[in-house]
């Protein structure tokens, strides 16, 4: 993460979200993983882009939303 990367709201659809931890992988900064639920989480009221996008990209249900 730079330090200039901008800071975006992020969140994620509970009800699509299979639990399978790849955001939480690829942005533990961001996301982690609800030992209740067993889905992931949002950690952060506002996120860094660059880590949001990432994870995002690579969500299989297409679950996380960044504004």
């Amino acid at each position: 993460m730079t330090q200039d990367c901008p800071l975006r709201s992020v969140s994620i659809n509970p009800v699509c979200c299979n639990g399978c931890g790849t955001c939480a992988e690829m942005a533990p900064e961001i996301f982690k993983m609800d030992p209740l639920t067993e889905k992931a989480v949002v950690t952060c009221d506002e996120c860094p882009e660059d880590a949001a996008m990432l994870a995002r990209a690579y969500c299989p249900h297409d679950c996380i939303e960044v504004d």
